[in-house]
C-alpha cells in the first residue's frame, strides 16, 4: 500500500516433481522480501500481457517456478496468496552472481 512496497514476512511454497514427472506436495519457506501492491500489465516470457497485482523482490538466489505460490499478510492484516506469472533475475553488472528474483504475482481468492 506504500508507493514503494513494504517489508514482509512471506511463505513461499515450492513444488517438486519425483523421478516420474509427478508434482508433489509443496513445501513451505518463510522469507524476508518487499512487496509492492500495485495492478499493472507486464510482457511474460512468450511476450503476452498479463496482469499482475504484486510484486515481491527476494534478495540473493531463489529457486522460484512456475508451480510456485506465495502467501503474506499485508498492512490490512489480510492473508493474500499470490501465483507465479511471471519471474526476473537481477544479477550484479559485470557478473554472474544473482542480486535479487523478482516475483510478479496474480491475485488469487482464498
Amino acid at each position: 500500500m506504500s508507493l514503494f512496497g513494504y517489508p514482509a514476512k512471506v511463505v513461499h511454497y515450492h513444488s517438486e516433481t519425483d523421478e516420474w514427472g509427478r508434482p508433489l506436495p509443496p513445501t513451505a519457506t518463510e522469507k524476508s522480501a518487499k512487496v509492492e501492491e500495485e495492478q499493472r500489465l507486464i510482457r511474460n516470457a512468450r511476450g503476452e500481457e498479463v496482469q499482475i497485482a504484486y510484486t515481491i523482490h527476494l534478495e540473493g538466489p531463489n529457486a522460484v517456478g512456475f508451480d510456485d505460490y506465495f502467501e503474506y499478510v499485508n498492512a490490512l492484516g489480510v492473508t493474500i496468496r499470490c501465483d507465479v506469472a511471471h519471474i526476473e533475475v537481477r544479477k550484479f553488472i559485470g557478473t554472474d552472481d544473482v542480486k535479487k528474483v523478482i516475483v510478479y504475482g496474480r491475485p488469487q481468492n482464498l
